[in-house]
């Protein structure tokens, strides 16, 4: 079984971050170990959280680590709380990366055109330098169109996207997948380049917007890459994923999607067991 690490926040209440990528990698077939960033009472989309920064205790944990010879097949890092975090993801896949380790960034930082609340701007630097020690990156539009430094357009067609990856690989990023791209109405989906071959795929739009869907994407995703799927088929599974869960998801999607109906399906697209 394959080892991944994953270094992001922990929500106690409301399905995102480490509370879905957990069980997602493991139906996959995939051990995960976790470098929490960050404890919150709930996700941000709960009024007031009470959060508990664990940004002094990253460096000590990875520390720790180098003593006992660990080895990971791949590191997915989420969200970072502050600059400071996403310089130790640098520090921490200097450390533990390398050519047989799959680097992942999803640049969790920004959604709907603006930073997510108590992020700085100072922000978007400190994740594309992350960014830049990735073998793929995940932003959504509003995280490409900031770490591209090119204004933001709600309604993303494919033309603007492959812009987006242009300009990104221009300032060094290597393999580049956007998220939310419009190419036409009711239809959603994802645009891949790695400089010399590109890739889009569409689904069907639900109409409504669910907390967690960007970190269960990059969890089937690592997954996939794990199991031997190259990128756009990572991707396409885990759209198919994705919208099948919102669309088993009651009317209030404040606590997350409901994934959990859709893990058997899940394991069954790799041939799992669960």
């Amino acid at each position: 079984m394959k080892r991944i690490l994953t270094m992001q926040d922990l929500s106690c209440l409301g399905k995102c971050s480490l509370t879905v990528i957990l069980p997602v990698l493991s139906t996959m077939g995939v051990e995960c170990a976790v470098l929490p960033t960050a404890v919150l009472s709930t996700h941000t989309g709960f009024p007031g959280p009470h959060v508990i920064d664990l940004t002094q205790q990253i460096s000590p944990i990875i520390d720790h680590w180098s003593t006992l010879n660990v080895a990971f097949s791949g590191i997915l890092t989420g969200y970072q709380a502050n600059p400071a975090q996403a310089a130790m993801a640098q520090s921490l896949i200097d450390r533990f990366g390398g050519e047989d380790c799959l680097t992942i960034c999803d640049p969790a930082m920004a959604d709907h055109g603006k930073l997510y609340s108590g992020l700085t701007p100072e922000m978007v630097g400190a994740m594309r330098t992350l960014c830049l020690k990735a073998d793929l990156c995940l932003p959504n539009i509003t995280e490409g169109a900031l770490l591209a430094g090119l204004p933001y357009r709600p309604t993303a067609d494919e033309g603007y996207c492959r812009e987006v990856a242009q300009a990104l690989h221009g300032k060094g990023l290597s393999s580049v997948l956007l998220t939310g791209m419009e190419q036409s109405p009711g239809k959603t989906g994802f645009f891949w380049s790695d400089g010399h071959n590109t890739y889009a795929h569409s689904t069907d739009k639900l109409p409504r917007i669910c907390h967690g869907t960007g970190d269960l994407f990059a969890a089937v995703v690592m997954g996939a890459r794990m199991r031997g799927l190259d990128v756009p088929k990572s991707g396409a599974l885990a759209a198919e994923f994705v919208k099948r869960c919102i669309a088993g998801t009651g009317e209030d999607s404040r606590y997350g999607v409901a994934f959990e109906p859709e893990l058997k399906w899940l394991a069954n697209q790799l041939d799992c067991h669960v």
